[in-house]
């Protein structure tokens, strides 16, 4: 996907039954850890701030020509044929540490990478996700992706107490991040829905819609249900 000669930090490998094989490389910026993107690379109209722009963005087409994370995803899938969503295939994840293996379907594929693609972006509603990114794991659970974001978030919190001791370690702004990142992917459905392309991205980022809107509205009654596990 990138003329650049070093190993990706990350891989994508969608393959199927009858041999067809998707990868998707991802190179990351050695200093903020987005996504690395040619240097001459130009993305497609669909890509423009303003095409579909999300109802609560606060970047400012005159400053920002392309949506973080639309030229993002244009730039890993030029003209990627993904085929149906509900396609089985055996999904391949490589990273310098280790290698995931997943039977599962396009849409779920999919799911898993725009959610990595969404937080390495440099989106404001989707920053506080990035040092998840950086552990990332694939097609994980509603369980697993509870645990880590507010396992991840408290950290962020601790972490700056330790600048200002007068902060609260606690979850207080999860719903309220959750609660952009439904809007956010809610958007992206119609941005997708009005380019000329298979059902798989719309359809991925629906499943991104739902996992958000359950964080959002069900996050108390899930931590309460992990608390056995935390007593001692």
């Amino acid at each position: 996907m990138t003329s650049n000669a070093v190993e990706p930090s990350l891989y994508y490998r969608l393959s199927d039954a009858r041999g067809e094989s998707l990868r998707i490389d991802i190179h990351q910026h050695p200093e903020h850890h987005g996504v690395q993107v040619d240097a001459d690379y130009t993305p497609p109209d669909w890509a423009r701030l303003e095409h579909h722009q999300c109802s609560h963005c606060p970047l400012d087409p005159a400053e920002h020509s392309y949506c973080p994370i639309a030229a993002n995803l244009a730039f890993l899938l030029p003209n990627a044929e993904l085929g149906e969503s509900f396609r089985e295939i055996r999904l391949e994840v490589g990273s310098p540490a280790r290698t995931y293996f997943a039977d599962t379907t396009v849409q779920r594929a999919l799911s898993s990478l725009f959610g990595l693609v969404c937080a390495l972006s440099d989106c404001p509603h989707t920053r506080f996700l990035r040092p998840m990114a950086l552990f990332h794991l694939p097609v994980s659970t509603e369980t697993e992706t509870l645990v880590r974001t507010a396992g991840f978030f408290l950290l962020q919190r601790y972490l700056a107490r330790r600048r200002d001791p007068a902060l609260h370690v606690d979850l207080d702004g999860l719903d309220q991040a959750y609660d952009r990142l439904k809007e956010l992917n809610h958007c992206f459905v119609r941005r997708f829905r009005a380019q000329d392309t298979s059902d798989a991205p719309v359809n991925a980022m629906v499943l991104l819609h739902v996992l958000a809107k359950e964080m959002n509205w069900e996050l108390d009654d899930e931590l309460e249900a992990l608390a056995p596990l935390f007593r001692q």
